[in-house]
């Protein structure tokens, strides 16, 4: 009788002790032709960013949201950056957002938390509606299983590089 490998789980990281990924929110006014516009093109830029940069940056802009969703009162996309890439994603985006707000918060099982006195912003602050955030999750999310990306899911760049490519084609 002993240990069976099914027996054995992926420890999950202590939420109060480690961050592993993050989101940057950019945020437009949806109603504004230009700041719409000038969203967009931060987007495409991202998106060329991480499918071509060397060393790797990891930054994924996924959907464009061109009415208010959960939490976020305006346009909006979020951007998935795990912390290998956080302080290249920084620098590149502090150059790069132009006049664009951005929201940036941890991912951890503390919604509200994150969303709050663990974010930061850079440029205008906007309104959160955190009444539909929960206070604790279960676990940490998932971040787009689709795209395979995430510590939830193991990370294939050739796969994810094509996504990209195909994602600012469409775009």
């Amino acid at each position: 009788m002993g240990i069976e490998v099914e027996d054995i789980k992926t420890p999950q990281p202590p939420f109060d002790d480690c961050i592993l990924e993050y989101h940057f929110h950019v945020y437009f006014r949806q109603n504004n032709r230009v700041n719409t516009e000038q969203a967009i093109a931060l987007r495409e830029k991202i998106l060329r960013l991480s499918a071509t940069s060397s060393p790797k940056v990891y930054a994924i802009p996924y959907h464009v949201n061109y009415k208010p969703i959960g939490p976020h009162l305006v346009g909006s996309y979020e951007v998935w950056v795990p912390y290998e890439s956080f302080a290249d994603f920084y620098q590149w985006i502090i150059l790069n957002r132009g006049n664009l707000s951005i929201l940036i918060h941890p991912l951890t099982r503390l919604e509200v938390k994150d969303h709050t006195e663990r974010a930061t912003w850079l440029g205008e602050e906007f309104p959160l509606d955190v009444s539909v955030l929960s206070e604790l999750l279960p676990q940490v999310p998932a971040q787009y299983p689709e795209l395979k990306l995430g510590y939830s899911k193991y990370m294939h760049t050739d796969q994810q590089n094509k996504i990209l490519l195909k994602l600012l084609e469409r775009e």
